[in-house]
Parts: C-alpha cells; sequence; structure tokens
C-alpha cells in the first residue's frame, strides 16, 4: 500500500467519486515538509483511495483505504473534522518525522475539515463505504488461517492444564455460576402450583 504526495490535480477521469467535498482544510501530523499548518483544498472520496488537492499551494495526497486503520468524526479541537489515523510506519515522503522519539510509536494523523461543518456525515459515510470494498487483506488472511487451524483448546474443566492461580479461579466461578439440577426447576414450578 503507499501514501502519496501529489504535485499536480489528480485524475479523477474514470474514477467512482463518492464524495467530493471544496472548501477542506487538511491538517497532517506530523506535518508534511515545509507546510506550517492547514492546506486549503478539495477532498475526493472515491472507490479506489481518498484524494486531497490544494490549487493553492499545488500538492496533495492520495491515501489507499488499507493505509487508513481509523476514520471517525471528531469534535474536538475547535474545529469539527474527519479524523484519520493511519497504518504504523506509513509516512509521506519528506514528513517531518521527529528525531528524538522511536520511529514504531509515531502514527500519521490526518484531519479533514470541511468549512460547512454539516457535510461531515455524509464524508463519514462515504469512508466507511469505500472502506469497505477494501479489507485488510493481511488481517483477512491471518483470520482466516487462525480459524483453518483447528486449534485445540483445553477444556477449563480439565485442571491438570491449568495452574494454581487459575484452578482457584475456576473454583471460585464454578461455585458462582451452579448450574440448575435436571428437573430442579421443574420441582420448583410444580411446588410453587400446589402453594397457590
Amino acid at each position: 500500500m503507499t501514501v502519496t504526495l501529489l504535485s499536480s490535480p489528480p485524475d479523477l477521469a474514470g474514477l467512482v467519486i463518492k464524495h467530493a467535498q471544496k472548501d477542506t482544510d487538511l491538517e497532517v501530523l506530523p506535518p508534511l515538509a515545509n507546510v506550517h499548518g492547514a492546506i486549503k483544498g478539495d477532498l475526493y472520496v472515491c472507490e479506489s483511495q481518498v484524494y486531497f488537492y490544494s490549487a493553492e499551494s499545488q500538492s496533495g495526497i492520495a491515501v489507499e483505504y488499507p493505509d487508513i486503520i481509523i476514520h471517525a468524526i471528531s469534535r474536538q479541537d475547535g474545529r469539527p473534522s474527519i479524523y484519520c489515523q493511519l497504518e504504523q510506519g506509513r509516512f509521506f515522503p519528506g514528513q517531518q518525522i521527529p528525531k528524538d522519539e522511536d520511529i514504531l510509536d509515531i502514527v500519521t494523523e490526518l484531519r479533514f475539515m470541511p468549512q460547512d461543518a454539516g457535510a461531515l456525515e455524509g464524508i463519514y459515510a462515504a469512508f466507511s463505504e469505500c472502506a469497505a470494498l477494501h479489507p485488510d487483506e493481511e488481517f483477512m488472511a491471518e483470520q482466516e488461517a487462525l480459524e483453518n487451524e483447528n486449534e485445540y483448546f483445553a477444556d477449563p474443566s480439565d485442571e491438570a492444564e491449568l495452574n494454581e492461580v487459575q484452578q482457584a479461579a475456576l473454583r471460585h466461578l464454578e461455585s458462582v455460576f451452579q448450574p440448575p439440577m435436571n428437573g430442579r426447576k421443574e420441582d420448583e414450578d410444580h411446588s410453587m402450583d400446589e402453594e397457590q
């Protein structure tokens, strides 16, 4: 997957655009090289990826959906926005990565702030719809492998498989959650009928 810096407007011909939002500010953290504050431009939520381009600064970004691990509506920090967090290790070329921090602790954050805050719901819905078209293939493969392994799990009643603390916890749970005796519930119901 890739995250890309754009130096010219994206070619949107032939792309399915689920939402276009003019007059949107973009903030990237850690910041892009030579960029201070938000960039004003246009956001395009396409089925294939997300594009943002600023004609004023003649720059923008393109991000593929599997690289976006979180997208949400944020109403913090003064301006409502679409908040995105990229997968760990995904950085734009020339992004100003802090030298004093472990690169494994740094994630790229994007905030798309439309001038029309009423557009947030529509942008979010478009992000969600398009993200669903691009499931994380690595995650899906791991899930499938787990399902196919038919892993053996110890029966929790097999106390030989449990350490001392786990055995004590199991005994406590068994004392709290005693299953009803066979027929006991019926006997209780029958005795209640006789009393009435």
